[in-house]
Formats: structure tokens, sequence, C-alpha cells
């Protein structure tokens, strides 16, 4: 049984890494430079085949934690929307009496455990990063009231002398 839960777990690992890593990568930095050959163009220095190669790499940005939490959110739904295929699949064997009735039911429960273990390593992972950002957001916007806080003079206007003497 102990190697059974462990054995369900790395493949639910491992489904959810599969997931995360197909996602398409957001390319949301976009610059106005020229581009470098243009730039290596006017120079006297021959042109290097290796020095070429590497300007034509572009790297890839490694996902921030508001992308994990995102590709976290797209592989809950992706779940959903197996799990619900899943079971038409099963509902339209079991109609045309490819599958009883017993079996139809079976598969079912089985779909629908692993689709909810599934959701919820998903979700648990996801409260976990949401917490952590919360958490690391929350000094900075103390810091920020406390700016703001900081730049306030308050003015009191000394009482009158003419109400004083009376």
């Amino acid at each position: 049984m102990k190697t059974r839960q462990i054995l369900l777990t790395t493949l639910i690992l491992a489904t959810v890494w599969h997931t995360a890593a197909g996602q398409p990568k957001k390319n949301n930095m976009q610059v106005d430079a020229p581009p470098p050959e243009s730039i290596l163009a006017s120079t006297s220095m021959p042109s290097d085949a290796v020095l070429s190669n590497l300007i034509a790499v572009k790297p890839e940005m490694p996902l921030g934690p508001e992308d994990v939490l995102k590709s976290y959110e797209i592989a809950m739904n992706m779940v959903a929307d197996k799990t619900s295929a899943d079971f038409v699949v099963i509902v339209q064997a079991q109609q045309t009496n490819q599958i009883s009735r017993q079996q139809a039911e079976y598969l079912l429960q089985q779909s629908y455990q692993m689709a909810m273990m599934q959701y919820q390593v998903l979700s648990a992972l996801h409260d976990v990063l949401k917490h952590d950002i919360d958490k690391a957001a929350a000094p900075q916007a103390r810091q920020s009231l406390k700016a703001k806080n900081s730049d306030n003079v308050l003015v009191i206007p000394f009482p009158e002398s003419g109400t004083a003497s009376r």
C-alpha cells in the first residue's frame, strides 16, 4: 500500500511538472534596440562564426513566482478538462455496451479520485506559493506606508494673543 501511494504521488508530480513545462513561455520583453548584427556589421573586425552563433542565441527568462502561480492555475483547469473528457469517454463506452455498468462505475471512480488528488496537490502548491508571495510583499507594503506617513507634517496654530489677555 505504501509503494502504491509513493508511485501515485510520483506520477502526480511528474504529470504536474510535465504540464507546467509544456506551457508556452511568455516573452514580455520588447526591446527597441537595433539587432546586434547591424551593430557588428559596421565594425572593421572580421566576422567570427562562434561570436555570431552566441549573438543569435536568445536567452530564456526564468519563470518568476507569478508565472509559476499561473501555471498551477492552468494545470488545475487542465485536470478538470481531462477528467471531464475521461468521463465522457467512459459513459459513451458504457452506453454502447463496450463495458459493463460495474466497469463504468469503477473507471469513473478511479478517474475522479486521480483527478481529485492531482487537483489537491496543485491547489496546495498554489496556496503555499501565494502565501509566500503575499508574505514577501507585506514588508514592502508596510515600508511604503511608513514612507507616506513620514512625509506628513502636522502644523498646530498658536493660540491668538488677543484672546489670552482677556
